[in-house]
This record gives structure tokens, sequence and C-alpha cells, in this order.
């Protein structure tokens, strides 16, 4: 699978500590990759992302850049920070779980505590959140250069045949 965010740049974007599970890491950065960033780009865009991963023109919408939209200077933080709001929120609620031959355990040492599941919830909803503030600002940025990003169309799943009906919304209880 091309990988738009490494488990090395993680860091750059968010605080997970010095020793990580790099098979966990790796894990996670797949699944949010697959499942978050494709639901919110649409097939046709997410693909044509993957596959221009290494072109010079999509390194801004990659890493981040300024740009005027509707007569408004924005500043993007770009996919790979987006990806990382992503992969923080699934992480900070499998981190501490361990999956062995006798059932899911849960990491604890003599000189700690585990964080109460409900903080760890909270604030997994708040990496959802800036996530969401991120990736309005991306929108932005991709209607505002449909000359480099041709097969972004909003999210608006499109066919041989036309605009393709029946969206689907994914709703989450507070």
């Amino acid at each position: 699978m091309n990988k738009i965010l490494l488990a090395s740049e993680i860091s750059n974007y968010k605080d997970i500590g010095q020793k990580i599970d790099l098979n966990k890491v790796n894990t996670i950065i797949e699944e949010v990759q697959i499942t978050n960033l494709k639901e919110v780009l649409g097939d046709k865009f997410y693909f044509d992302l993957i596959g221009n991963l290494d072109n010079p023109n999509y390194q801004d919408l990659l890493s981040g850049s300024t740009f005027e939209y509707c007569g408004v200077t924005y500043h993007q933080d770009g996919i790979k920070a987006l990806l990382a709001d992503y992969f923080m929120a699934k992480y900070v609620l499998v981190i501490n779980t361990n999956f062995t031959p006798f059932g899911a355990t849960v990491k604890q040492s003599n000189d700690s505590e585990p964080v109460d599941r409900n903080s760890l919830k909270d604030y997994s909803n708040f990496q959802s959140q800036l996530a969401g503030s991120r990736l309005e600002i991306i929108k932005h940025y991709l209607n505002a250069n449909p000359s480099i990003f041709p097969n972004w169309n909003n999210n608006i799943s499109t066919s041989d045949y036309g605009l393709i009906t029946g969206r689907r919304f994914r709703f989450k209880k507070l």
C-alpha cells in the first residue's frame, strides 16, 4: 500500500512518545488512510492522490501551503496533518491494548496507572473535530486549484453515466 504518512513522520505532527510499536502505528496509519481519508476525499480523488505522491504539484497539498480563495488568504496544513489527526483519534483508543492468545489485555506497570477510558474518548473526539476543521480548509484549497486537481469534485462521486446519487452520511453521537 502507498502510504501518504509514514510512521517516522508522525512525530512531526503528534507527540506519541519515544518508544513506539511500529507494527501498531503502521497498521493504524493504513486503517485511517483507507477508511477516514478515502471517505472524505472520495474514491476518484483518493486514488489520484495516491498515484501522485511524488508529483511536485501535489506537494503543497500533502505538506501544507498558503493560498487565496474567494478573496481570503488561508493556510492549509496539508493532507499529512489531516491524516495525523485521524491517526491520533484512533491511536489513543488502542495504544494500551494488546491482543494475545489469551484475549485482549491492557498494558500496566508498577509506576503508572492507565488513563480513564472516558478521557481517552474525549481526546479522540477532539482529534476528530480538529481533523474536520483541517479538512474544510483543505477543501477550499482543492476548490481554489481545479486546474491542478481536476479529479477533485468536492467529494461528489461521478461515473461514466453522470452524477451518482444516494450519498451516505455518517453521524456520531457525542
